[in-house]
């Protein structure tokens, strides 16, 4: 009798609880942990892929829209830099140029025009690449 004694387990005391609460503790299979355990898994996972997944994917998204839209808004003000070069250079030829007669949009200047004109261009064209390009 006192080996049965020693080989039963000894009762754990629980502060708060009375002893058919405890003696309830003690019989509860293991296999409701497991299931216990297994549910909480499966709902974790759940939530991960039908709510944070797609949260993430969302913000990714918006990341590189703004990316896009950044990018896009830059080629943008290189283009109009370009074009205002060029303007600037057109306007400079038939400022300082005559008009060819029979030819329209076609203007005469003597060499030093073109070159200064050619010059102011390229150093536009410079600061356009400069400040847009990267």
């Amino acid at each position: 009798m006192s080996e049965e004694n020693n080989l039963k387990e000894p009762v754990e005391i629980v502060p708060g609880k009375t002893g058919a609460e405890q003696s309830v503790l003690k019989t509860l299979d293991p296999t409701l942990y497991l299931v216990a355990l297994l549910t909480v898994l499966v709902l974790s996972i759940s939530y991960f892929f039908v709510f944070a997944l797609p949260r993430m994917k969302q913000d990714q998204l918006g990341i590189e829209k703004a990316k896009y839209d950044q990018e896009k808004k830059l080629q943008e003000s290189y283009v109009k830099c370009v074009d205002a070069a060029e303007e600037e250079y057109e306007s400079y030829i038939k400022l300082n140029g005559a008009p060819v007669a029979n030819q329209p949009g076609a203007f005469s200047a003597p060499e030093y025009i073109w070159q200064t004109a050619d010059e102011n261009r390229n150093a536009a064209l410079d600061v356009c690449s400069r400040q847009f390009r990267h």
